[in-house]
């Protein structure tokens, strides 16, 4: 089949793709599709862009005040309705204190929760340790409404990259705090479908497959349906939406990275998914190893007469990347001091215990999340509900157990050796481990999960071996994607829904 026969015909099938997944999410979603979720920071987030601040002070409303004349529509609808469910869970904090000298401070009491002499302890957002006694050090009457209030206020952010509030700020312009953040991140789930497909209809016009159509579908609806995807964007909110759009930019990235087609774009779409879930960091490695290294070999055989392109193209991907990173270090910096910290280390105020005893990566952390990333299974007990799922979540091979076929492949013998299929192979491989290993040793694992849901963040060039190492899919493979997608069914049903299913 001609080439431009056959891009027209994959269109049309990505096409189709897109809307059968936006179908499948919105029906899942049910009726949470109608309403913004009840976890709104990046439209808080987009709403102080459009008022010109970084800076928040929605956390300093209760629940079942008045909406003031001077709110923007639905602020007391969405803190009502957060406030339902929780408390301020991930709007970060730090507090600042002008000392009887006129010193003005800014940092956290890490120990304040804690019986004993470490409650004093003041950590500046500059790393100093300072002593200070709340009621003895401070400052009285900076506010002249309350001048005998102690000079003690907190400033509130919300703790996360800003490019799904940037994605969303058009939106929070005309709809303000009703903005629908669920049909955003449905939309961003089903956009992904899309483009996984079309980046596994270009290897099986390339040769580097031997995928036919249906085969596409198939692995296609192993990302969306058979992974965390599912049960992540069929509840989407804060968390759930940014590890969405990030998948999407995840898998543009690998699209224009891959052969090092389109460096500049590449740059740009890491660069965003990097402002929205910063493990894509790691996944830059993909177009260096690509451009240097195409079938294997150094600079694929030229040597030196291939350096000036290769510099060439890294130039351009580094480009959009340095200056999207310059940003978000100011970014952090204006917010937290700090040009790396989008304020995670200040969640509680900093009293988070594992944070404040091992900050945000350790080795403490390591053989916990191993369990929950890979082999967390669920209980079974012989009353109801017969079936019972940590909210850490299950493991990925539990979740999704049409990995395992990985582990039982076979060299493929419908296509010639190919080294430039190998060495595709070996970049996404190394993508995967880039990715996944940093979040083995960070303090969250993901809590409050069906499945590990930080896979999303190395999905993307997991399928791509996935598909490489699996030229053709057997009838065991398949039956693998169908127990998959079982399996997430029904965690995007059961989560957050049937409670009875879950324990802590």
């Amino acid at each position: 089949m001609p080439h431009d026969v056959d891009r027209k015909r994959n269109r049309k099938w990505a096409l189709a793709i897109f809307v059968s997944s936006l179908l499948i999410y919105a029906a899942v979603c049910g009726q949470t599709l109608l309403e913004p979720s009840a976890h709104f920071h990046f439209v808080d987030m987009a709403e102080s862009f459009l008022h010109g601040r970084l800076d928040t002070d929605t956390p300093r409303r209760a629940a079942g005040q008045k909406q003031r004349p001077e709110d923007p529509s639905g602020l007391q609808d969405a803190v009502n309705r957060h406030l339902k469910g929780s408390g301020w869970n991930d709007w970060a904090s730090y507090r600042v204190l002008t000392l009887r000298g006129g010193e003005i401070v800014k940092g956290v009491f890490p120990w304040k929760d804690v019986p004993g002499p470490r409650q004093t302890e003041f950590r500046t957002l500059d790393g100093r340790l300072m002593i200070i006694d709340v009621e003895r050090d401070l400052k009285v009457g900076c506010d002249p409404k309350q001048p005998w209030r102690k000079c003690d206020d907190v400033v509130y952010q919300v703790s996360f990259p800003p490019f799904p509030a940037i994605v969303m700020l058009p939106l929070a312009r005309i709809w303000h705090y009703r903005t629908n953040d669920v049909i955003v991140t449905v939309l961003f789930a089903a956009l992904s479908a899309l483009l996984a497909f079309l980046w596994l209809a270009r290897q099986r016009r390339e040769g580097l497959t031997a995928h036919g159509t249906a085969d596409q579908v198939w692995l296609t609806a192993l990302l969306a349906f058979g992974t965390a995807t599912f049960f992540v964007s069929a509840h989407a909110s804060v968390w759930f939406t940014a590890l969405v759009i990030g998948m999407t930019l995840h898998l543009g990235y690998l699209l224009a990275a891959e052969g090092g087609r389109r460096p500049f774009l590449a740059g740009l779409l890491l660069g965003c998914g990097v402002a929205t879930r910063t493990p894509l960091l790691f996944a830059g490695i993909f177009l260096p190893l690509e451009v240097l290294w195409p079938d294997g070999r150094w600079l694929g055989g030229q040597g030196k007469a291939g350096i000036p392109e290769a510099l060439k193209k890294l130039v351009l991907f580094a480009l959009p990347l340095a200056v999207i990173g310059a940003l978000l270090a100011w970014f952090n910096w204006a917010r937290w001091e700090n040009p790396g910290e989008f304020g995670h280390l200040y969640l509680l105020e900093g009293t988070r215990g594992p944070t404040r005893e091992h900050g945000l990566f350790s080795f403490a952390f390591l053989n916990h999340n191993l369990g929950t990333a890979l082999l967390n299974m669920p209980q079974f007990v012989a009353d109801t509900p017969v079936v019972l799922i940590t909210r850490h979540g299950l493991g990925l091979l539990t979740s999704s157990p049409a990995f395992l076929a990985l582990l039982a492949q076979r060299k493929p013998t419908e296509l010639a050796d190919s080294p430039r299929r190998e060495a595709l192979s070996r970049h996404l491989m190394w993508t995967v481990a880039a990715v996944a290993i940093p979040a083995l040793f960070y303090q969250n694992d993901g809590w409050q999960q069906f499945s590990y849901r930080f896979a999303m963040d190395f999905l993307p060039p997991l399928l791509g071996v996935f598909a490489l190492r699996l030229p053709n899919l057997h009838r065991n493979v398949k039956a693998l994607i169908v127990l998959s997608v079982v399996i997430q069914l029904f965690g995007a049903i059961t989560f957050g829904r049937a409670e009875q299913f879950y324990y802590d």
